[in-house]
C-alpha cells in the first residue's frame, strides 16, 4: 500500500495552498472508492445527486486535473513552507522564487511526476479500471496550460523581479558572511548593489512625495 492510500478526504481552505494540497491528495487517493461508492448509492437509492457527482468525477478532466494539481501544488508549497518560517533568511528568497518559477516552467513543458503516473495508468480510456467519459485530451491540454500560466503570473505579481533583485542586493550589502576577506576587495564590494538599493528607495520615496 502506498502512502497516499492512507489519506482521508479533507475540506480545503479557500485561501491556504497547503490545505488545498491536502484536499487534492485525499481526492486523488480515494478517487476509485468515491466513484464506486457513488455508483452504489446511485443504483441502490436512485440518487440524482450521487449520479451527478459520479458523472463529474468520471470525466477524464477530473482525475487528470487532480494529478496536475498534485504536481503544481507540490512546487508552490515548497516555496510557501520556506517563507512561513519565523526566521526566513533573505538570502533564500531570490533562489527559492527562481527555483519555483523554473519548476513551473518545467511543468509547462511536460508532465510532472503525478501527471506522468496518470498518463501511464490511462489505458484505452480507462483509469484504474474505470471508464472515463468526455475524454477530450485537447481540452485538458489547454486547461493545464492556462492554469500553470496563471499560477506563474500570480507568483511573479507577488514577487516582482525588481523587488526580488533588491532583496538580493540587500543581502549582498548587509550579510557579513559574504564579505571578502581582503581589504582591497572589500573597498569595492557591494557598491553596485548599494547603488541599486539607493536608486530603488530614492525613487520610491520621491513617488510617495509626488
Amino acid at each position: 500500500m502506498e502512502e497516499h492510500d492512507l489519506l482521508s478526504l479533507k475540506h480545503p481552505s479557500a485561501t491556504r495552498w497547503l490545505s488545498l494540497e491536502r484536499a487534492v491528495k485525499g481526492i486523488r487517493a480515494n478517487w476509485v472508492a468515491l466513484v464506486l461508492e457513488l455508483e452504489e448509492e446511485e443504483a441502490d437509492r436512485d440518487c440524482p445527486v450521487a449520479k451527478g457527482i459520479r458523472k463529474r468525477l468520471q470525466t477524464l478532466m477530473f482525475p487528470a486535473l487532480t494529478h496536475l494539481l498534485t504536481d503544481v501544488l507540490a512546487v508552490v508549497n515548497r516555496m510557501n513552507l520556506t517563507f512561513q518560517k519565523e526566521d526566513v533568511n533573505i538570502s533564500s528568497i531570490q533562489p527559492v522564487v527562481s527555483m519555483t518559477l523554473a519548476s513551473l516552467d518545467d511543468l509547462m513543458n511536460g508532465p510532472g511526476e503525478a501527471e506522468t503516473k496518470f498518463n501511464e495508468a490511462l489505458q484505452d480510456g480507462k483509469f484504474c479500471g474505470i471508464t472515463l467519459t468526455q475524454a477530450d485530451a485537447q481540452t485538458f491540454s489547454r486547461v493545464r496550460t492556462e492554469y500553470i500560466a496563471e499560477v506563474t503570473k500570480s507568483i511573479k505579481k507577488r514577487f516582482p523581479s525588481e523587488h526580488v533583485g533588491i532583496i538580493a542586493d540587500l543581502n549582498t550589502v548587509i550579510n557579513a558572511s559574504h564579505y571578502p576577506g581582503a581589504d582591497s576587495a572589500l573597498k569595492s564590494y557591494g557598491l553596485e548593489a548599494l547603488e541599486r538599493i539607493c536608486d530603488h528607495y530614492g525613487r520610491f520615496k520621491a513617488k510617495q512625495k509626488g
